[in-house]
């Protein structure tokens, strides 16, 4: 195991080494991107709450202050329809956050949002397609959930100068742009986050780190950025590289448990992870476990006895299926009346759909007079701090100050999800990430 502070280096802040997390935000959020089975997705089991009542739905949504006149073009993009997997209920819930916010929250200006939709196919190709078309069509801005091919549309929509606004995406340059580029979640919260907020609910002062051996998944540690956000937190830690296709842990797992770590955060996909948890069991580990969303899956969950699944803690980026959360509650209302051609209500895709977009009409909430790109940009870099539509207790404000270093990031919280014997999300609390990411 490496000492944690072997080859600890400062060179002036995360941006001067080139945003090196972006690789592996590709391994961690990729999943999602394709509608994988992930930890989000699955947070409403066959107890939960059925959809609000008609009244209830009403009392939810509020008074009427219904949008008129020209109406003000938003673009959404998804990955669509594929071979693959289907994320168009990502589209059929943003199309329902813009009529709910049309009837109830007065569209944009007073003006009603008309949704400009497109799909990629997950292809390059179709990523530049769909830019075109939001050029063609006139859109003031291009919201977007999540896609395999973010990058390949956001290029020539910031040539074209039309601002772009994501609920999660790990480009240096849209990370770095502080003209028209917005990312709601923050990278490098979402990666350190939850394994920071264990360590310290648990007044452990050491994570072990399980991650899979492939360039992706050791970038956070390579770069330096790791050793900074641990420090800064003051943690210690120890990186477990284990190889590919590894399907007994036992020997790697009893050096963690024999290393003092109160956590061990693993990162890879589901196979990789079961192998983990199954060695950690194995050995008898009593601390603490963390883990990405791709790691609990319908495998996972037939593999891993649910006493080793419950109480696992992993990212989550809504509140899906949390019943008492008053954002899930009016997502819920605004499902049951506006969205009824949503397929799968409880989804982590349908609600990035509609979270983006009733994100950026929350981010527009201050624009006034003639609507064009450059006010659009310029009224969500001067938007007010606002409720996160996805989660309770969360706020984001865009314009930099959520972190300095990515000032196209507009939210450093994030959520923590507790696992049930079932695998799924129990509960979710908030976690803040800002003091650990100050001075990056």
């Amino acid at each position: 195991m490496r000492d944690p502070r072997e080859g600890w280096r400062r060179t002036g802040g995360w941006h001067r080494r080139g945003l090196s997390v972006a690789a592996l935000m590709v391994l961690v959020l990729g999943a999602a991107a394709c509608g994988g089975d992930d930890g989000d997705s699955s947070a409403a089991d066959d107890d939960s709450e059925e959809a609000p009542s008609s009244q209830d739905a009403t009392d939810l949504l509020g008074p009427e202050d219904a949008a008129s006149g020209e109406p003000v073009r938003l673009g959404l993009v998804t990955d669509g329809a594929t071979q693959a997997f289907d994320n168009t209920d990502e589209l059929r819930a943003g199309q329902a956050a813009a009529e709910y916010w049309n009837t109830h929250r007065g569209g944009v200006a007073g003006r009603p949002i008309e949704l400009v939709t497109c799909e990629t196919g997950a292809d390059p190709a179709g990523a530049s397609d769909c830019a075109n078309q939001m050029v063609e069509d006139g859109v003031v801005a291009v919201a977007l959930s999540q896609s395999a091919v973010a990058e390949a549309m956001w290029e020539p929509l910031h040539e074209a100068g039309v601002p772009t606004f994501f609920f999660q995406n790990n480009s240096e340059d849209m990370l770095a742009d502080t003209e028209s580029s917005f990312v709601m979640v923050n990278p490098l919260s979402s990666l350190m986050g939850v394994p920071v907020a264990v360590a310290q609910d648990e007044e452990a002062d050491r994570i072990a780190f399980v991650t899979i051996d492939v360039p992706a998944a050791l970038t956070l540690f390579e770069s330096g950025a790791a050793d900074e956000i641990l420090g800064n937190a003051g943690l210690e830690y120890d990186l477990v590289r284990v190889p590919p296709g590894t399907a007994d842990m036992t020997t790697q797992m009893q050096e963690v448990a024999n290393s003092g770590a109160g956590v061990v955060h693993v990162i890879g996909n589901d196979a990789f992870c079961i192998a983990a948890f199954q060695g950690l069991a194995a050995v008898g580990y009593e601390g603490s476990i963390t883990s990405i969303s791709q790691c609990i899956t319908d495998a996972t969950r037939e593999a891993v006895p649910g006493e080793d699944l419950e109480g696992i803690s992993i990212l989550a980026t809504q509140a899906v299926g949390a019943d008492d959360d008053p954002a899930y509650q009016l997502y819920e209302a605004v499902m049951a009346t506006y969205g009824e051609d949503v397929e799968d209500v409880d989804n982590a895709l349908a609600m990035g759909g509609y979270t983006v977009t009733a994100s950026l009409a929350a981010a527009l909430a201050g624009a006034e007079g003639e609507i064009t790109t450059d006010t659009t940009a310029e009224a969500i870099q001067a938007m007010a701090e606002a409720e996160y539509p996805g989660a309770d207790g969360l706020t984001f404000q865009c314009g930099g100050s959520a972190d300095p270093n990515q000032p196209a990031v507009c939210m450093s919280g994030s959520l923590r999800a507790t696992l049930d014997a079932e695998g799924n999300p129990a509960s979710y609390e908030t976690v803040d990430s800002s003091e650990v990411l100050e001075g990056l």
